[in-house]
């Protein structure tokens, strides 16, 4: 068995594999909240049908999410160079769009409570 990979990865794709692990676990977290609300008192409801149905779909979808990125860090090793790249370039910009837009956030709860604070500052003194 050839080891000779570079280090960074290996570190990429254990880190895949543990995201991949966390997908898994969040599958199973929305397949058990669609069994318990499918197996309810009020599971006639429409409501309960909505939330089964979203449960069940994104549950799947975490699921197929989870073996794609388990796969992609289990040949991470014997990918040509150009696949590897292009495949932890996905992953990475998965990763990076949330961050940004959980930035874009941040900084618009600040303006937002600079603002308040500047129309009302009666309030921040008590």
């Amino acid at each position: 068995m050839n080891m000779n990979r570079p280090t960074g990865v290996t570190v990429a794709a254990v880190l895949t594999f543990f995201g991949a692990m966390i997908l898994a676990l969040g599958s199973c977290a929305f397949f058990v909240v669609g069994v318990m609300v499918a197996t309810g008192d009020e599971r006639g409801a429409p409501v309960s049908v909505a939330i089964t149905g979203m449960a069940l779909g994104g549950g799947l979808m975490l699921l197929i999410l989870a073996g794609s990125a388990g796969w992609v860090a289990l040949n991470a090793g014997e990918l040509f160079e150009w696949a590897r790249t292009v495949s932890f370039a996905g992953v990475a910009s998965s990763v990076e769009r949330p961050l940004r837009g959980l930035s874009a956030a941040v900084r618009h709860c600040e303006e937002f409570l600079r603002r308040r604070a500047h129309e009302f500052p009666w309030a921040l003194h008590r």
